[in-house]
């Protein structure tokens, strides 16, 4: 790493922690109920504004935008009440959070798949068979496993990414030497764990089974940036989310169903975008609302509309 690139982390990291610090010494009020939510959950219309709706509930105080890496241990400090969190983040164990049912079934499901340009695919077709590998394989207790690796057990996600693919005997022991004039593609990934270990995946596999030249750029940022990267020709592929695809690119209604879901982006994307769904990996990464484990039983909160119930009970305070 250079001296720049490291000079770079050290002051993300410092700016990480002291907004921790600034966030984890305000403690909630009594009648106070805090939130700290992220920044597409704040304003995707699958994300909070429709969630209080579906709900009919209203936090006391606006809830806090916070990075997803922050927003656990927020959480697990006591610093905020609740987060949104995703099904298969493994930091919901490890800090003994309790995922609240959505019993009005307001979240659609977001299966990931990997969303790749057409005339990528119809240049090197092979990448659909070798993607495909994948293919129902990913359960969401094994995606946890792997993001719990990254997030608390600091491993590295192109490690956690080649070991589960050796393990499940999708790569043999050495890549396959690439030839500079077969071209190149780009793999992209959002800005969080998830989404680096399933990019870290996808090149893995075109590496060891293929020649072509991988370029990642992990880490590119969020749903909107991905995706105009995509449709503009700057990557080649990154993993999507069918829940994401419908309600916040394509702007339509969710659909409960995940085959429904699933054709349902399938179809428009292809029309609209030229870009292809290619099979989904298996876990459905939907979001939720996380509390703390204690706190939630004191509370006697296990649904999001119990939830909605104590809020309501605090604004009659």
């Amino acid at each position: 790493m250079s001296t720049r690139a490291k000079l770079i982390t050290i002051v993300i990291a410092g700016i990480a922690i002291v907004t921790l610090l600034l966030v984890t010494q305000e403690r909630p009020a009594e009648n106070d109920f805090r939130a700290a939510f992220d920044a597409e959950f704040i304003s995707r219309p699958d994300g909070y504004p429709g969630l209080k709706e579906a709900y009919n509930f209203e936090l006391p105080s606006s809830p806090r935008q916070m990075d997803p890496g922050l927003m656990y241990r927020a959480l697990a400090d006591e610093a905020v009440d609740v987060i949104d969190a995703f099904k298969t983040d493994g930091r919901i164990a490890a800090y003994d959070l309790r995922i609240l049912e959505d019993d009005k079934n307001f979240f659609p499901p977001y299966h990931a798949a990997p969303l790749i340009r057409k005339d990528t695919l119809e240049e090197y077709p092979e990448l659909e068979d070798v993607l495909n590998t994948l293919a129902g394989q990913i359960s969401d207790e094994k995606m946890q496993e792997l993001n719990y690796a990254v997030d608390e057990e600091r491993e590295d996600p192109h490690e956690v990414a080649k070991n589960f693919l050796r393990g499940e005997g999708f790569i043999e022991e050495e890549p396959v030497d690439p030839d500079p004039d077969n071209g190149e593609v780009v793999i992209a990934g959002k800005h969080f764990t998830e989404q680096e270990v399933i990019g870290e995946m996808m090149s893995i596999l075109i590496e060891y089974n293929t020649d072509i030249t991988v370029e990642r750029q992990l880490n590119l940022g969020g749903t909107i940036i991905c995706f105009n990267a995509l449709e503009a020709g700057d990557i080649d592929i990154y993993a999507e989310y069918t829940g994401t695809g419908l309600v916040n690119i394509l702007e339509e209604d969710a659909i409960a169903d995940p085959d429904e879901s699933y054709e349902r982006v399938s179809e428009v994307f292809e029309e609209e975008y030229d870009l292809i769904w290619l099979e989904p990996f298996g876990f459905n990464n939907t979001y939720t609302l996380t509390m703390r484990e204690e706190n939630a039983a004191e509370l006697g909160i296990e649904t999001i509309s119990d939830l909605a119930e104590y809020l309501q009970s605090l604004s009659e305070e």
